[in-house]
């Protein structure tokens, strides 16, 4: 997939269903719990009910359809985890998704300029708290038709000598989850040469994925989901059979 920046990972786990990292709520289900948990004495009223599997080497994926009509997805790739979950109806052979609570974005946001002997150009901190947001890169584009990207460490960037004589505008990004500022022209929001810009960064529901609005279909075992940042598949895990009883035969005492 030209989802994600691939880290090899062999044994990751995933949780399911809003068991969001330090929310302080409890796991629903994790991709290594996926299998064995739907029983053959349940009787779903519609094939989409049950567990999925998208997992691979790189990859933990894994989903629940779950009868009470709500769903629970997640995702775990090296330093990426994504998570999903809200509510689902059907359509003729059609799943219809919708997220609940709906997700609010992360973002960045311009905080203003200050002026002092020899400030960085960029600053980005995280908005809770002030303290330096280290996982910012800045793109900034200059007059002459150069582009420069760098990461934003605590102490802040600024271009190297000669780099960058006359900047026209920055965008911040975070590579991981895929954020991106707006693009800031430095003329309108009065940067000269010499000043600091300080942005912040708002985590909202980072690492929550937007699942309204999308549609899957379930071809010979395959859950295929389409509308969404990302296509995606995963495949049904059949439920384990009821295990049989065992016997043992009474010992026998020799003479």
């Amino acid at each position: 997939m030209q989802i994600f920046r691939l880290y090899a990972a062999a044994a990751l786990t995933i949780t399911l269903a809003g068991c969001a990292q330090g929310s302080g709520e409890a796991p629903v289900a994790s991709a290594t719990e996926t299998a064995g948990r739907i029983t053959t004495d349940e009787a779903p009223a519609t094939n989409f009910i049950g567990r999925y599997s998208g997992s691979s080497f790189e990859t933990a994926m894994g989903m629940e359809i779950a009868a009470d009509g709500t769903f629970g997805w997640g995702l775990s790739v090296g330093a990426l985890d994504m998570r999903a979950r809200g509510t689902w109806d059907q359509e003729g052979d059609v799943l219809i998704l919708t997220s609940d609570p709906k997700p609010v974005s992360p973002k960045f946001n311009y905080i203003g300029i200050e002026e002092y002997p020899d400030a960085p150009m960029i600053e980005v901190v995280w908005a809770s708290n002030a303290n330096p947001f280290q996982y910012a890169d800045v793109l900034l584009y200059c007059a002459d038709g150069a582009r420069l990207l760098g990461n934003v460490p605590a102490e802040g960037w600024s271009p190297g000598p000669g780099e960058c004589d006359d900047p026209v505008s920055v965008v911040l990004e975070e590579g991981i989850y895929d954020i991106k500022s707006e693009t800031y022209n430095l003329a309108e929001i009065g940067w000269k040469p010499g000043a600091k810009i300080r942005f912040e960064f708002e985590r909202n529901d980072l690492g929550v994925a937007d699942f309204t609005g999308m549609t899957g279909t379930l071809e010979d075992g395959v859950l295929k989901l389409f509308g969404g940042k990302w296509p995606l598949e995963m495949r049904k895990v059949m439920p384990r059979p009821p295990a049989e009883p065992t016997t043992s035969e009474p010992a026998t005492e020799t003479p």
